[in-house]
Formats: C-alpha cells, sequence, structure tokens
C-alpha cells in the first residue's frame, strides 16, 4: 500500500506541475480574461446602481405626492376649525393626516437607506474602476514586453539577415563581373587569333567594295538617263 500511496501521491504532483506549466504559458491570457470578467461585474453593478437610483426618484417623487396631500388635508382640517365645523369631519381629516404622516415618514426612511445605498455602490464602482484601469495598464505593458521578447520583434537577428544580404549582393555583383570578364576575354582572344588585324582589313575591304558597286550603279543609271 505505501508504493500504491506514493505513485498516487507522484501522479498528483505531475498533474499540479503539468497544471502550473500550462497556467504560466497562459498566464498573460489567464490574467486578461480575469480582467474581462470583472469588468463584466462591474457592469452589472452599475445596472444594479442604476435601478437603485430609479427606485429613489420614484420615492421622491411619492414624497412629493404625499406632502401635498398633506399640506391639502391641513388645510381642510383648519378651515373646518375656523368655521366650528362637524366634529366627525374633522377628527376624519386629523386621521387621514396621521396616516400620511406615517406614511411620509416610512417614505423618507426608504429614501435615506436607497441614497446611503447608492453612495456605497458608488464608492466600491470607483474604487473598482481605479483598480480595473490599472490591471489594464499593466496587461497592455505585459503583452508589450511578451512581444517585445517573442522572437518575432527580436532584433538580434537582423545583423545576421543583413549580412547574408550584402553577401548575396557581393555574390551578384562578382557574378556580373565575371560575365564582362568573359567578353573581354573573348575580344582578346579574338585580337589574339587575328594579331595583324585581318579581320578589321576584311571588314574595311567589303566597306570598300561595297562603296565601289554602289558608285557603280548610280553611274550606270545616269548615262540612261543622259543618253539620247
Amino acid at each position: 500500500m505505501g508504493i500504491f500511496s506514493k505513485l498516487t501521491t507522484l501522479a498528483r504532483g505531475a498533474a499540479r506541475e503539468s497544471a502550473e506549466v500550462l497556467l504560466d504559458a497562459n498566464a498573460i491570457r489567464v490574467f486578461e480574461q480575469e480582467i474581462v470578467d470583472v469588468e463584466h461585474s462591474i457592469q452589472l453593478r452599475k445596472q444594479a446602481m442604476s435601478e437603485v437610483i430609479v427606485a429613489r426618484n420614484q420615492i421622491e417623487r411619492e414624497i412629493e405626492s404625499v406632502k401635498q396631500v398633506l399640506a391639502k388635508r391641513e388645510q381642510q382640517a383648519e378651515a373646518l376649525l375656523e368655521e366650528n365645523g362637524e366634529q366627525n369631519l374633522i377628527d376624519e381629516i386629523a386621521y387621514d393626516i396621521v396616516q400620511y404622516e406615517d406614511t411620509l415618514s416610512d417614505l423618507k426612511e426608504q429614501h435615506g437607506d436607497m441614497t446611503k445605498r447608492i453612495t456605497s455602490i458608488e464608492t466600491a464602482l470607483r474604487r473598482a474602476l481605479t483598480e480595473i484601469s490599472q490591471y489594464r495598464r499593466d496587461l497592455r505593458l505585459a503583452k508589450a514586453q511578451q512581444i517585445s521578447a517573442s522572437g518575432l520583434a527580436k532584433a538580434n537577428n537582423i545583423p545576421r539577415q543583413l549580412s547574408e544580404l550584402e553577401g548575396t549582393r557581393r555574390h551578384i555583383a562578382a557574378l556580373q563581373m565575371g560575365d564582362d570578364d568573359r567578353e573581354t576575354a573573348w575580344t582578346e582572344m579574338e585580337n589574339r587569333m587575328d594579331p595583324h588585324g585581318l579581320n578589321q582589313r576584311q571588314t574595311k575591304i567589303s566597306q570598300a567594295d561595297h562603296e565601289r558597286r554602289k558608285n557603280s550603279v548610280l553611274q550606270r543609271l545616269k548615262k540612261k538617263t543622259t543618253s539620247p
């Protein structure tokens, strides 16, 4: 049993190491997803705060409505008292005033609680937004460092690549120079094979013969045009 226990422990250790290696390889991706999750929670928190603000505004309108009713009922009660009106009617109005005052007190208490809740949510959101902005900056920096550390962004290979490029350019230039050398060598070979300039003289003779034949043709044509 001791061996199996050790093997089980070894397997757990290997799995943990594999998980750590996987996490390290994708640390930036995990970090970014965690930021996205927090931003989603912040968005939900904003929506909740918005709903609380809507409810508080509704309570404010109810408070104003109850205050108006209270003022009206108090005016009615004062008028009846001045006119020595029916006591039962005065008592009924007074009872209504008590109920409206209780309602107004409850509404004010709810309004205060919601105001405190809004302030608490706002404080938490401001802190969260400040922190998430910092995490976003850290993420951009981490991505930039990852790109800088990647093989694509490293400039260490550029000098070697430039050196290879220069070597290729020199090779092409050498090939072109070799062609020029071969043409020069061929001309030199031709000259060596014709040391006395026979080819050049033959060219001159051909040109002279061509000129002589041209003049002969012109003379023949002139004779034809001048003959009776």
